[in-house]
């Protein structure tokens, strides 16, 4: 990865109000790492004086001063006195506390969760008197009614706060009264910052947004476990390292289902940051990322400029966007982030306002693991666009629409329509052969199922849409129609190229909507098109790979199209080489190549389809060193590493090398040894001649003085005059160029024409020209 760099909490720069202790009235300003590394960071929430009322500038403090606020002395003077957070005020049908029928209850949720199966409460719950961030999740539109209504609970979902820690002894992280269980939901993970043993908050910003994914008052998913995975330290900053070790640690010990709350970020790209993140979301780790409280582009920062992510930025209770919202096309939605009322470190019963994507991240967060109760086995992509379809349109106002922030806003009714399950989840590719009829081996139709789990009717529309050159090759039937409940629909894909002759990979985007949930499903068609000749390669058939050597000399027979490819300076020599493979292969990486162990250099990597880049075949130019002087011979080597050449049906080919000799015939190569000199017989003239030493690797014929032209910068009428076979040898030549009198610079002389060795071959020679200065 890239040199450290820092990361900052997204608590550090948004506005918070302290409820019950008294806060520091001013913020830490993000400082660079002590090793003068380049600092990221990512705000979130501004601290300000403990009374609602007041308001404070952000202004620099040290990091001691933010690590812990300081607990207010005497309660009975200060506005912020502890006292216990109110109990949610819930309503359902539940047996109470204490009876026959809840023990069996709570027993039968108790063993569920022992046993990680996911079980929903199933029974619609209604905390009266609900905070805001919670009331307005569960209504599209104002007024709010002061109810948050659910029937799930996050129960068996893991949700991973990778955040400053949490207290886990906290009151709203205690079990659910229906679980029937003591402890603590809110779990030690692992800490990067200090003792990996040690995931305790000493600073507030964890065991804030952890209250919002589940706490029994203030969270979203009131039964959801979670994981403290510590990477911020107690001044709100972290190394991008220390941020990445706990993506691996992840990485390494995740329970499925899971969310990853990542109420963090950096104030600019970061890529090691974001491969990192990249690569939970691959393992089925649904992440959900604050876009950051700079009011800028969240494209222009990591992670929340990823697409795989669920990227959240803040609105307030009039739903209306936070001013330091960041925005753009990268951001998913809005969530609740202003004003929002959760959990302290300080205490077991502490409790805070604060504001900023860092809070909007932690209800989304409580969203997912809604979500996967019901769907433990979604990936995050199910789970993305499931959120994001359920979302209210239109309801945000200031939303930053013109530069491409979407407007929805987060809701939590995911369960309430009926349900459909869409397979296959991915569509495999078809393969096709271009210019003939489908292959007994490969399918020109492929089916998609759509059935309806619910108790209620379900309509749909459906559309496959070809995203590239090629149109007309796809169609879907039927487009539109209504599953009954508890029956199922085929939706048939066709494919048709039999007219195409290109071959390729052809793909087309498909679009499932329901008015159940998902509420959309995107799917991409793929369509493999190869050449005839490989009708026969079937994906279990034996893999090989060929390599032939069409041409390989430094210089050429006339008769041959092949281009000048030698350096006049004789270091390199340059070949082709073919190689075929048995299977259609998309593309030839020059890294799963390798010349002469290591010791050559791959020039170019071309197709050789001949309408396409799928009949298997590629032709690659490299070139090597060598000696012409020293030998007349030069092998080559090429080694195609089949473990890293994959075709398209996802298999590999064994390793396979091949060498064949560069025949080094004729080299020739000019010398100056003589000084010019002038005249005739001695006489001045308005002439001047000069000699050179033409030396030949091996006899050859056919030269003449016109075999050679002369060019200068001033050289208007300069001839070869003179070719002489030295005698007692049969490769050297004195070549004498007539130049002007009053020439002097340099002159450039070109061997063209042919050349004929011993064996009566013929070859147009390309070492040349050489350079001659005179002096």
């Amino acid at each position: 990865m890239k040199a450290d760099s820092l990361v900052q909490s997204v608590n550090l720069d948004t506005r918070v109000i302290h409820q019950q202790i008294s806060a520091p009235s001013t913020a830490p300003t993000a400082t660079a790492a002590s090793s003068g590394q380049p600092a990221i960071t990512t705000p979130a929430a501004t601290p300000q004086a403990t009374t609602a009322d007041s308001t404070a500038s952000p202004a620099a403090a040290s990091p001691a001063t933010a690590a812990t606020p300081a607990v207010t002395a005497n309660a009975s003077s200060s506005t912020a006195a502890a006292a216990a957070p109110e109990p949610a005020d819930t309503s359902s049908t539940m047996p109470s506390a204490g009876t026959e029928a809840n023990a069996s209850t709570a027993a039968n949720a108790s063993s569920a969760a022992a046993n990680g199966t996911v079980k929903p409460i199933s029974i619609l719950q209604v905390q009266q008197n609900a905070p805001y961030d919670l009331d307005i999740l569960d209504q599209a539109g104002l007024p709010l009614d002061g109810k948050y209504e659910y029937t799930n609970d996050g129960t068996g979902v893991n949700v991973y706060m990778l955040d400053t820690g949490i207290r886990k002894t906290h009151e709203e992280f205690r079990y659910a009264p229906y679980m029937n269980k003591t402890g603590t939901r809110a779990l030690h993970a692992w800490s990067a910052v200090g003792d990996p043993s040690n995931s305790d908050d000493c600073l507030g910003h964890g065991t804030h947004t952890a209250g919002s994914v589940g706490g029994l008052t203030y969270g979203v998913a009131k039964n959801a476990t979670l994981w403290a995975v510590r990477v911020i330290n107690c001044d709100g900053s972290a190394q991008s390292s220390a941020v990445i070790a706990g993506l691996d640690w992840l990485a390494q010990n995740y329970q499925l289902p899971a969310v990853a709350s990542m109420s963090l970020g950096s104030d600019s790209p970061n890529q090691a940051l974001d491969d990192a993140v990249t690569a939970i979301i691959a393992l089925g780790i649904t992440a959900v990322i604050a876009a950051g409280n700079y009011n800028q582009d969240a494209c222009q920062l990591s992670p929340a400029r990823l697409p795989a992510g669920i990227t959240v930025a803040a609105s307030d209770k009039t739903d209306t966007r936070w001013p330091n919202s960041n925005y753009g096309r990268c951001v998913d939605l809005y969530g609740p982030g202003v004003a929002v009322l959760s959990a302290m470190d300080t205490s077991d019963t502490a409790t805070m306002t604060a504001s900023g994507t860092s809070m909007a991240c932690p209800h989304v967060s409580g969203v997912a693991a809604l979500y996967l109760q019901s769907n433990p086995t979604a990936q995050p992509n199910e789970v993305s666009s499931t959120i994001i379809e359920t979302a209210a349109e239109g309801q945000i106002k200031n939303a930053d629409e013109n530069v491409g922030t979407p407007n929805r806003k987060l809701q939590t009714y995911l369960n309430t329509a009926p349900s459909v399950t869409i397979t296959p989840a991915v569509l495999p590719p078809v393969v096709l052969f271009a210019g003939a009829s489908f292959s007994a081996a490969a399918a020109s139709t492929q089916t998609i199922v759509l059935a309806n789990a619910g108790n209620s009717s379900v309509t749909f529309n459906a559309s496959a849409t070809p995203t590239g050159l090629f149109g007309g090759w796809i169609s879907m039937a039927p487009s539109t129609g209504t599953i009954a409940a508890g029956q199922s629909m085929n939706l048939v894909l066709t494919y048709d190229i039999t007219q195409n002759t290109f071959q390729t990979v052809l793909q087309a985007a498909v679009l499932i909507t329901t008015s159940g949930r998902p509420a959309a499903k995107s799917m991409t068609a793929s369509a493999y098109v190869f050449c005839p000749a490989l009708q026969t390669a079937l994906p279990e058939a034996t893999h090989t790979t060929s390599i032939a050597f069409p041409l390989v000399q430094d210089t050429r027979p006339i008769t041959a199209d092949w281009p000048a490819l030698a350096n006049t300076n004789g270091t390199w020599v340059y070949f082709d080489a073919q190689i075929q493979f048995s299977h259609p292969v998309g593309s030839l990486a020059e890294s799963a190549l390798e010349i002469n162990e290591g010791a050559g250099r791959i020039e170019a990597i071309n197709s050789t389809g001949p309408n396409g880049d799928l009949c298997g075949g590629f032709t690659i130019r490299a070139k090597v060193q060598f000696s012409p002087w020293e030998t007349l011979q030069t092998t080559v080597g090429v080694t195609v590493k089949g473990a890293e050449v994959t075709d398209v049906y996802g298999k590999t080919f064994p390793t396979y090398v091949n060498t064949s000799t560069i025949d080094h015939r004729p080299v020739g190569q000019f010398f100056a040894p003589y000084m010019p000199y002038s005249g005739s017989q001695g006489l001045v003239t308005s002439e001047q001649n000069v000699v050179l030493l033409l030396v030949w690797s091996e006899p050859v014929t056919g030269l003449t003085p016109n075999s050679f032209s002369v060019s200068g910068p001033s050289v208007t009428a300069s001839i070869v005059s003179g070719l002489k076979l030295l005698r007692g040898t049969n490769t050297y030549y004195h070549l004498t160029v007539n130049l002007p009198g009053d020439y002097y610079g340099g002159v450039t002389v070109t061997l063209q024409g042919t050349v004929t060795d011993t064996a009566g071959t013929s070859y147009a020679t390309i070492k040349s020209p050489g350079l001659l200065t005179l002096t």
